[in-house]
């Protein structure tokens, strides 16, 4: 009997090894989970306090402005002064995402993004059919730009033979603009400045990408409840 004891004794100790040996090399194996690492917020955040001001300025300075002038041009529609322009947040990743790809295929660095105020033109729709949800209301339209001999500059991106290259707005804009030179385009078309054209095509040239964003979500109308 004792010496059966002790065969399971010897057993007993023995699985308990195997089952230590083999458990061993999965802990060594498993990755530690790493926290992510916190983002510190941009020198750029403001107060909800200061931002409440700026709001309340642009409702005493502006906004009065802009409705007594529309009153002037159709007296017979009330006009409300849209007061924000916004895209779901998706929208904004996937734009994000694609000027980055459209800027690395034409092997360039994209320096900041510009915010131009726009006005709708009081018309139903676009030169290409789409529907202007908000005529004669104010908007926004993003431009990314990159930096060249020390300055910003918009651009999009076009085929050139070898794959992409960047080409400034300014230079299919304002083709007279001192410095910047004429992109060597046979056209019929008269392009105007972002201030005098609103309509520029997305895709100008055959093989041309426009990075340009607009037609967000306008308030109002319809009316929304703001935060300020």
């Amino acid at each position: 009997m004792k010496y059966y004891l002790k065969v399971l004794t010897v057993l007993s100790v023995f699985s308990l090894c195997i089952s230590s040996c083999q458990q061993q090399p999965r802990n060594e194996n498993r990755k530690e989970e790493v926290p992510p690492k916190e983002v510190t917020a941009p020198e750029q955040i403001i107060s909800t306090k200061e931002a409440q001001a700026l709001y309340q300025n642009y409702s005493k300075n502006r906004a009065p402005l802009i409705e007594a002038y529309e009153a002037k041009r159709v007296p017979e529609q009330k006009f409300d002064v849209a007061r924000y322009t916004t895209y779901d947040y998706k929208t904004i990743k996937q734009y994000l995402a694609f000027i980055e790809q459209e800027a690395a295929k034409a092997n360039v660095e994209i320096s900041s993004l510009r915010f131009y105020f726009a006005n709708y033109p009081d018309q139903v729709s676009f030169e290409d059919g789409s529907k202007i949800q908000h005529p004669r209301q104010n908007s926004i339209f993003i431009v990314p730009t990159l930096n060249k001999d020390g300055q910003d500059f918009g651009f999009f991106t076009t085929a050139d033979g070898n794959g992409r290259k960047a080409v400034l707005l300014r230079e299919v804009t304002q083709p007279n603009a001192s410095g910047l030179g004429l992109l060597q385009r046979k056209t019929k078309k008269t392009y105007a400045g972002f201030n005098l054209n609103f309509s520029i095509a997305p895709a100008m040239f055959q093989g041309d990408q426009s990075l340009i964003m607009n037609r967000g979500g306008s308030v109002p109308p319809p009316h929304t409840l703001g935060d300020f």
